[in-house]
Parts: C-alpha cells; sequence; structure tokens
C-alpha cells in the first residue's frame, strides 16, 4: 500500500531536520518512492510504499520531536476511478 507522509516543521529546527534526514536509514519492508521539498516553507512530502505497519511506524516514528507528521493512505487517481465504476 502507498502513503504520503507531510512533515512540517518550525523554521529554527532545519538544521536538525536536515541531519536527522541525511543519516536516516530507511527501514526495511518500506520504498521510498520519492520526496518533495516545498521550496516556499518548511514542509518535506514522501510517497512510500510498504505492506506492514511495524515498517510504517519506524518510519514515522524517529521525528515526533522536530515537527509535525501526517500519514495518509492513497492510490493513483486512475486505480480509484476503476474501482469506484465498480
Amino acid at each position: 500500500m502507498q502513503f504520503i507522509s507531510i512533515f512540517t516543521w518550525e523554521p529554527g529546527k532545519t538544521g536538525e531536520v536536515m541531519e536527522a534526514r541525511a543519516a536516516e536509514k530507511i527501514p526495511d519492508g518500506v520504498r521510498l518512492i520519492n520526496e518533495w521539498v516545498d521550496l516556499g516553507s518548511n514542509t518535506v512530502f514522501r510517497l512510500i510504499e510498504t505492506d506492514d505497519p511495524a515498517a510504517l511506524l519506524m518510519i514515522s516514528s524517529p521525528w515526533g520531536d522536530l515537527g509535525y507528521k501526517e500519514v495518509h493512505p492513497v492510490m493513483e487517481s486512475k486505480e480509484a476511478l476503476r474501482l469506484h465504476k465498480g
């Protein structure tokens, strides 16, 4: 299953966030498809794939002290449309 992760931090923590990201190890069972940095704010968007709830928790938890993270299950629009039409 795919998830979009949205992480936002306070401007004063940018250095800490970048250091944490550089040192981060993606856990087994998680595939980081891509990530994007919002150039107008302190936000990073990640598209990840995993079927392992423990791995999802592992990739989401370490950032809690540096900012706020949201994780949402997602699918491509064309797949959602296909499923909706039955």
